[in-house]
């Protein structure tokens, strides 16, 4: 039937050669399999794997739970045609696993092997190659691992992976810049911002990639998320050194050149009235912008509590 092909970053799906499907069982059938897969370096004694999945049934109970989802599994990647231990192996003491040795491609193993292998290596020591697999092994991270599943260990995998694919995304927007392929950069960094909104660094990254591409307002832009974001979510201004870079923008410096320490309130010296002015006409777009939406939401409250008085009774329309 040809290699059986495993999807698990996002929902389950499985298939032969190139056609995966989604599976259709149960959410316990499902997470056994997938915790099979995802820990298929080992055998798993049968108590153990009934703990985890049916720990608050009796041990009878959940034993007879653990040999029902182990035949729903079989004749799902065992019918009548392959080999039973094809893709599942038992032992004589009970020991459960999946077989790695089988003809089987599975989305995780190739992501988590292709990356390991790239990271370990310096950024100026890669090839072209390697910068291919590593961006073929992050196009494989479709979604986060088991998504919907949000048992301790699906949760414990899912954060590793997520890891590996902040690391890499790191890794390609680092080469990316040093090879002066300034937009794969910024490509990049978004995703990376897309993932975690409040790493400063990149935030600072990208402000700099924007001037070095001519787009400075765009780098003021960036800024001024970054300082929303730290505020909304930490209630922290950004670093001294976002806030140096920032002023670098400002006074139209080269990015990164010049550092000098900037005043608390990040303004420019007297002298850069141009900078002021944009810094000022920047922020009063800002503002105009928040004030529509601020409209937009007090008239949405209006027309609620207008439904509201009409249904209850209780008078005429505001």
């Amino acid at each position: 039937m040809g290699t059986l092909h495993i999807h698990l970053l996002g929902s389950i799906y499985l298939g032969y050669e190139q056609q995966p499907r989604q599976i259709k069982l149960t959410r316990s059938v499902t997470s056994l399999l997938a915790f099979l897969l995802l820990q298929r370096y080992r055998l798993h004694p049968r108590e153990v794997l009934a703990g985890i999945f049916w720990g608050n049934q009796r041990e009878e109970q959940a034993r007879r739970c653990l040999n029902t989802a182990m035949w729903r599994l079989r004749r799902l990647l065992e019918p009548e045609g392959i080999s039973k231990g094809t893709y599942l192996l038992t032992t004589p003491m009970g020991e459960i696993g999946f077989n790695r040795d089988s003809d089987h491609w599975l989305d995780v193993a190739v992501f988590e092997d292709k990356v390991t292998a790239v990271l370990a290596k310096k950024t100026g020591a890669l090839s072209p190659e390697d910068v291919r697999e590593l961006e073929y092994a992050v196009s494989l991270y479709k979604s986060d691992l088991l998504e919907g599943c949000y048992d301790d260990w699906a949760v414990r995998e899912r954060e590793r992976l997520r890891l590996l694919l902040m690391q890499s995304l790191i890794f390609l927007m680092r080469y990316k810049i040093q090879s002066e392929e300034y937009e794969d950069g910024l490509l990049y960094g978004q995703k990376i911002l897309d993932l975690d909104p409040l790493r400063e660094e990149i935030h600072r990254d990208l402000m700099r990639l924007y001037m070095q591409t001519g787009r400075r307002s765009t780098a003021m832009r960036q800024y001024d998320t970054c300082r929303r974001l730290l505020a909304q979510e930490l209630d922290i201004p950004p670093m001294e050194d976002t806030q140096k870079l920032y002023l670098e923008i400002l006074q139209g410096n080269d990015a990164g050149r010049g550092r000098t320490a900037p005043p608390q309130d990040v303004l420019p010296e007297s002298g850069s009235s141009a900078a002021v002015l944009e810094l000022v006409l920047e922020n009063l777009h800002l503002a105009i912008k928040e004030l529509e939406r601020g409209h937009q939401h007090l008239q949405h409250s209006l027309k609620l509590l207008q439904r509201f008085l009409r249904e209850a009774g209780k008078g005429t329309p505001v």
